[in-house]
């Protein structure tokens, strides 16, 4: 094969190696090589693999075929509901989404949008249910989270743990293969993930390499604000706060990126370009809320993002008079920027444009006591044991 082409997988194939044949998915020629000595199938592509279209938005009183696809998505994600009429959104279906999304990080609103959609399809994929590997678009969800963690765990680099298999988790599961004596393919077929799952207790008993990375750049990092590259998301309805932040902060001496977009997901790769050390992003909502959230899954912490969160709530609280929360939380913007980031959303939003100065102000002096003072702890979370909230 060679070195130029991609390496990929058909995931609506099985994982068992049957033979060699051409099929296809979607639109998409793909030659598959199964049958072979390597750990699993491998098939190169012609092109690029389709993006499923967006499905509709649902609350409840809705109907349909999406409801039936809504019902079978929560029970995979471990979130029956018993209904005689699965293809209603009824008040137990808003009951079980509400859980999820709460369970999620995720606003608990009831209603399922793209988010809660994307968030469904990558909670129904359990760790050794298919065949993981890098393709286009990337595959995304908890089983590529607990592949990433088990590897980072092990000592083996596989990027930031976001859930999403993209380069460097390809070329951790490579180097985890060269290291084990097995076919290096860089895809965690069957017998990567056997293999995987006999050194699960040496790998919990250790923290991933995304944490330590983390760390040795909080604690090695330079004592101060000063030429350090931060980046401001304003989510659509906070521009006058986002631009005082980010004012104040630039004449404390940081490279600052303004960011105004509604998409996570546009943060962060704009962050990611920018090489930020630090993202905050700032959503203003109608009720009177004081919120902040870290990037967090069952198994992981962002304890960077977890410590400037709990610093900011102290301050903000203060400042606006109100009680403050930290939540973990899996949203895009958490999981896929490449360094500590924290969203907080405050309200009420018509009064924060009078507070703005005093709403810069807490969150400029948690950031001094973060880059002050950087945590060095070990958090339970960063090596797989069960979270304490």
């Amino acid at each position: 094969m060679s070195r130029n082409s991609q390496t990929t997988c058909d995931p609506q194939k099985s994982s068992i190696d049957t033979g060699l044949g051409a099929f296809a998915s979607g639109s998409v020629l793909v030659f598959g090589l199964v049958g072979c000595a390597r750990s699993c199938s491998l098939v190169t592509t012609v092109g690029m693999m389709k993006e499923r279209p967006p499905r509709p938005r649902l609350e409840r009183g809705d109907v349909g075929e999406a409801v039936v696809e809504l019902h079978s998505q929560l029970t995979l994600a471990g979130y029956l509901v018993e209904s005689l009429h699965l293809d209603r959104f009824g008040g137990r279906t808003h009951d079980a989404v509400v859980a999820f999304q709460r369970q999620r990080g995720l606003e608990g609103t009831g209603v399922v949008g793209g988010e809660t959609w994307k968030s469904l399809d990558e909670a129904a994929h359990y760790f050794g249910g298919r065949l993981l590997c890098r393709r286009t678009p990337m595959m995304r969800g908890d089983d590529v989270a607990e592949l990433q963690l088990l590897l980072g765990s092990l000592g083996f680099d596989s990027g930031w743990i976001d859930g999403i298999f993209g380069p460097q988790t390809e070329a951790g599961v490579a180097d985890f293969q060269r290291n084990a004596g097995l076919p290096v393919d860089g895809v965690a077929g069957p017998t990567t993930v056997a293999t995987l799952t006999r050194l699960r207790l040496s790998a919990n008993a250790a923290r991933p390499i995304a944490a330590i990375r983390e760390q040795e750049r909080l604690r090695n990092g330079p004592k101060g604000i000063v030429g350090r590259r931060l980046v401001i998301g304003d989510f659509g309805y906070s521009p006058i706060v986002a631009g005082e932040l980010g004012k104040e902060l630039r004449k404390a001496g940081a490279r600052v990126l303004l960011l105004h977009h509604r998409d996570g997901s546009t943060h962060a790769r704009a962050a990611n370009q920018f090489d930020a050390e630090l993202y905050i992003g700032l959503m203003a909502v109608p009720e009177e809320t004081c919120e902040a959230s870290f990037y967090e899954t069952d198994s992981y912490s962002s304890y960077g993002g977890k410590d400037l969160a709990n610093f900011a709530i102290d301050e903000l609280s203060l400042a606006l008079r109100i009680p403050g929360t930290v939540e973990g939380s899996r949203t895009p913007v958490l999981r896929e920027t490449r360094m500590p980031a924290v969203v907080f959303r405050l309200g009420p939003r018509d009064s924060l444009a009078n507070e703005r100065r005093e709403v810069a102000t807490a969150i400029q002096d948690a950031l001094l006591r973060w880059v002050a003072v950087p945590s060095i702890a070990t958090h339970a979370t960063d090596i797989g044991l069960a979270k304490q909230r």
